[in-house]
């Protein structure tokens, strides 16, 4: 698995960062501050020429000799003060980040972190691009920083240690700047190919800091772990429990914890709490009670009647949704002897799944006496309705991870395998 996604990561086509550095030449000045030189020496770019989107294609058509991030500077280029600046104006805008820093010292070490990380200028440069023309990429990686600073603090990491896990959180999804920006749209559903693209971005990222030296060896470690779990269902190499570093539990804690606020809802702190709770077995016990920690502390909004409907409604149907839930497990077993390997992967998952959903108070066998229970408590059925759709969620990750996991799944043809794969889509079907 490790050497298939390495191989993966180094096939990495430069083609849309490539397009991504150019373009920001349209809306400011980028500069080649050296001569720019194709594989075979052949001189693309002078020294002093100002790049844009029209230098695109000629650059394109040639392996170059350095990556084009060593030869271009941005006059508007990220400078520590702005992170410093943005990591504060976060603090003072965001709840959740303001309770982060609610303590004076902690404030004073998590934004002296940020703002004394090393930057080397092509570093500086792939963060420019990545807050001009990524989207919300530069806005969560400075939001991951911040929670993974709070969580080192917890951990008494050392101020040297803190500043490398800053410059972790802040550059471990630069490796995003190399997928296509269309498969991130919100409408876009990833195939097989796709997905398995999407799961070599942390190798992407952890060779593109792997080349600076100004690193420490565990910043790189921290980035190809930030999307691992602890009971070994992360990628890109399944590790499990020690096998990760503290930086790599850190980190994707954190990062797991920014991407869930940053939606809208106005439920978004107790959605995250639903899942730290529901998937304990996945990120570090005692930093997930950190962040539980500073939910606990928001005012809890009253639920209004009409969610309240709705989520009896749910709660109501729910009955009927695992009862088709336990006829799929009966199947699921059949199925898995059929297939041993895909099989017995599908058949952990689940399981485990399972011994969350139980631990939460929401397992098939439990949820009959559960919705009794609380039928009259409308704060209760609003949370337990939130907690099924994540069930749902997390079933949906498992169909797709047996995808990425197994690639040929798609395109069998053994008996076995393809009752599963029917199987899996039948399901996923279902769950939209």
């Amino acid at each position: 698995m490790k050497e298939k996604y390495a191989l993966m990561a180094e096939e990495t086509n430069d083609e849309h960062y490539l397009k991504a550095a150019t373009e920001l030449g349209d809306s400011q000045e980028v500069l080649a501050h050296q001569a720019i030189f194709s594989n075979n020496g052949i001189k693309l770019v002078e020294r002093g020429v100002r790049v844009d989107s029209g230098l695109f294609e000629r650059l394109l058509n040639h392996r170059l000799q350095v990556s084009i991030d060593e030869s271009l500077t941005a006059e508007k280029a990220v400078t520590l003060e702005e992170l410093r600046d943005q990591a504060e104006a976060l603090i003072a805008e965001r709840p959740f980040y303001g309770r982060l820093a609610a303590e004076l010292s902690d404030r004073v070490t998590l934004l002296g972190a940020i703002g004394s990380i090393a930057l080397p200028k092509a570093m500086a440069f792939r963060l420019t691009v990545a807050r001009d023309r990524g989207g919300a990429l530069f806005a969560h990686s400075l939001q991951v920083a911040l929670i993974a600073l709070y969580l080192g603090i917890r951990q008494e990491l050392e101020v040297p240690e803190l500043r490398a896990l800053a410059a972790a959180a802040l550059l471990h999804d630069i490796g995003m700047l190399h997928i296509d920006p269309e498969m991130m749209q919100a409408d876009h559903r990833l195939d097989a190919g796709e997905r398995r693209q999407l799961h070599a971005h942390p190798l992407t990222a952890t060779m593109i800091v792997k080349q600076r030296p100004e690193y420490p060896q565990a910043v790189g470690r921290a980035v190809l772990e930030h999307h691992e779990r602890l009971d070994g269902s992360g990628y890109p190499r399944g590790l499990k429990g020690a096998e990760i570093s503290v930086m790599g539990r850190i980190l994707l804690l954190a990062e797991v914890v920014a991407a869930v606020l940053d939606k809208t809802t106005s439920a978004a702190e107790q959605r995250l709490s639903l899942i730290l709770r529901l998937n304990h077995g996945k990120f570090d016990a005692q930093m997930s009670r950190a962040i539980l920690k500073l939910l606990e502390q928001a005012a809890v909004e009253e639920t209004d009647a009409e969610q309240g409907s709705r989520n009896a409604a749910r709660i109501k149907s729910l009955g009927d949704d695992f009862d088709k839930w336990n006829e799929a497990r009966s199947e699921l077993a059949h199925y898995a002897a059929a297939a041993p390997v895909v099989g017995a992967f599908l058949t952990n998952r689940v399981v485990a799944l399972e011994r969350s959903l139980a631990d939460a108070g929401l397992h098939p066998d439990q949820l009959k006496s559960v919705c009794v229970d609380i039928r009259d408590q409308p704060g209760e059925i609003r949370e337990l309705a939130m907690l099924a759709r994540e069930a749902g969620w997390q079933l949906k990750g498992i169909i797709q991870d047996v995808f990425c996991r197994f690639p040929t799944l798609e395109a069998t043809e053994v008996p076995g395998e393809v009752a599963i794969r029917d199987w899996l889509l039948q399901l996923s079907a279902q769950l939209k």
